[in-house]
C-alpha cells in the first residue's frame, strides 16, 4: 500500500505516529540489555531483530491520539474512557505506574487523584500526539502535556520529560530546519516551574553533549539527573538509559539531534545505548518522525510494523481533526 499525502504538515503528523511505532518494535527485542549485550548480537544494527512488534508505547500514543480525535481536543473524560479501553487491548509491555494508575481509573478513582508517585517515562512515550494537535498553541500544549502526565504519574520530572516531548514534536512540526540553539532555547523555555530547573539545565547543556561520541555522551546521559539510590548496583560499563523520564528524552533529542534527517541512524543509535530501548526508540522515533514526515521513513520498517495501515489512518484522522479545529494553520 503507498501512503498518498500531499501536505507537509500532515505528512509530519502520520509520520510522528508512525515513527513512534517503528522506533518502539524497534527497540523491544533489546529492552533492558546492555550496550554491550546488544552489540554482541547485532553488531550496529538493531535492525536485524526487528519483527515490527510494539509495546504500551505505542499503544497509548495512539490511545491518546483517537482521544483526541473523538473530543476533537483535549477532553479529560474522553482520555479516561480511552485509557480504559487500553485495559482490554490488552497492554502489552506496561509500566507499574501507568497499569495501577490505569486500574484506578477503571475502579472509578477520579483523574485528580489516579496518579502514582512516580518519575518514569510513561507520559512521555506517548505524548507526541499532544504536541501536534497544539503545535500553534503553546501554552495550551505545555498545561495539557502536564495534566496528562498527573493522570498516571504525579512527579514533576514526569511531567517536565512530556513538556519536552510535545514541545520538541510541536517544533518540528511547524519547521524545516533545526537551528540547534533556537530549538534548545524553545524546549527550556517550556519549562516554567522552578521544579523542573535541573532538568531544563540539563537540556540546556546538548550541544556540549553533540561534541562527543555517542558512547560516550550517552553513558553521561542515560544516567544523568538519577539518584544514586535508583542506580542499578552493577552498572553496565558502557552505561544504559534509565528509564527515569527525564534521561530518557535527553538520550532521545541527543540522538535526533546528532542525525535529524536520518530517521533509522538517530532511532539505531539510541537503542544501542541500551536500557529501556523500547521507549528510548519510541520518544526519538516519534521526534525524528515529526521532523522529516512519513515521506522519508524507511519503508522496509513502515510495511512490517504490525497495523500499520491503522496507526497511518490514525494520523490522517488527527490531522483532519487539527484542521477543522485550527483553520487559519491548514
Amino acid at each position: 500500500m503507498e501512503f498518498e499525502i500531499h501536505d507537509r504538515i500532515e505528512e509530519k503528523f502520520v509520520g510522528t505516529i508512525l515513527g513512534c511505532g517503528m522506533g518502539d518494535a524497534l527497540g523491544q527485542p533489546f529492552e533492558g540489555r546492555s550496550r554491550n549485550s546488544i552489540e554482541r548480537l547485532c553488531g550496529d544494527d538493531t535492525s536485524k531483530f526487528y519483527r515490527g512488534r510494539y509495546t504500551d508505547d505505542t499503544q497509548l500514543t495512539i490511545a491518546m491520539a483517537e482521544a483526541l480525535i473523538e473530543g476533537k481536543g483535549y477532553q479529560p473524560s474522553v482520555l479516561v474512557k480511552r485509557f480504559i479501553q487500553w485495559l482490554d487491548e490488552p497492554p502489552i509491555g506496561p509500566g507499574m505506574a501507568c497499569l495501577n494508575a490505569i486500574y484506578n481509573l477503571a475502579r472509578g478513582v477520579p483523574w485528580t487523584k489516579s496518579g502514582y508517585d512516580s518519575g518514569a517515562n510513561g507520559s512521555a512515550m506517548r505524548i507526541s500526539p499532544i504536541g501536534l494537535f497544539y503545535c500553534h498553541d503553546v501554552s495550551e500544549l505545555i498545561r495539557i502535556a502536564d495534566e496528562t502526565t498527573k493522570i498516571t504519574h504525579t512527579q514533576e520530572a514526569a511531567a517536565a520529560a512530556a513538556i519536552v516531548v510535545a514541545r520538541a514534536v510541536a517544533y518540528l512540526a511547524v519547521n524545516e530546519e533545526v537551528v540547534l540553539d533556537d530549538f534548545i532555547e524553545v524546549l527550556c523555555n517550556a519549562l516554567q516551574k522552578p521544579e523542573h530547573e535541573e532538568f531544563k539545565n540539563h537540556i540546556g547543556m546538548l550541544d556540549s553533549f553533540l561534541k562527543q561520541s555517542p558512547k560516550k555522551a550517552l553513558k553521561k546521559l542515560g544516567i544523568l539527573g538519577v539518584r544514586p539510590e535508583y542506580l542499578p548496583k552493577k552498572l553496565p560499563e558502557n552505561g544504559i538509559i534509565h528509564p527515569y523520564a527525564c534521561t530518557t528524552v535527553l538520550a532521545a533529542l541527543y540522538c535526533f539531534l546528532r542525525t535529524p534527517h536520518d530517521y533509522f541512524e538517530s532511532v539505531n543509535e539510541v537503542i544501542l545505548a541500551g536500557g529501556d530501548t523500547d521507549t528510548t526508540g519510541a520518544i526519538c522515533g516519534a521526534i525524528s518522525g515529526a521532523f522529516n514526515g512519513i515521506h522519508k521513513l524507511p519503508k522496509s520498517l513502515m510495511y512490517r510494523l504490525i497495523n500499520h495501515e491503522h496507526i497511518f489512518s490514525i494520523g490522517r484522522k488527527l490531522f483532519a481533526v487539527y484542521s477543522e479545529m485550527n483553520p487559519a494553520f491548514k
